[in-house]
């Protein structure tokens, strides 16, 4: 989000931080890790703060997860999917 807002394409942040596009790409999508040392990097490019970052990739990550667990949860056979969703129901009123 914040590249965007700074008008700079992945290609640009890329060859500056001497990174890849796909890597780029992936990183905002979510779907990969970064080191401290490359995030502290991407924080001064793009001048904005961890917590910008952190709100942005808590955010993402949200919906992320939700689609992650749907995939899982329809793979089941459905028995299964009975079982799982009696723990997760079990979970969530033991949390309340």
């Amino acid at each position: 989000m914040h590249r965007k807002m700074k008008n700079v394409t992945q290609e640009q942040m890329a060859e500056a931080l001497n990174l890849s596009v796909g890597f780029i790409s992936q990183l905002e999508r979510g779907i990969c890790k970064v080191s401290l040392d490359t995030l502290a990097n991407i924080i001064e490019y793009l001048d904005c703060s961890f917590t910008d970052i952190l709100e942005d990739s808590y955010q993402k990550s949200d919906g992320y997860q939700q689609e992650q667990f749907n995939s899982l949860y329809v793979s089941l056979p459905p028995d299964d999917q009975r079982i799982m969703y009696n723990i997760m129901e079990v979970y969530v009123k033991s949390k309340q």
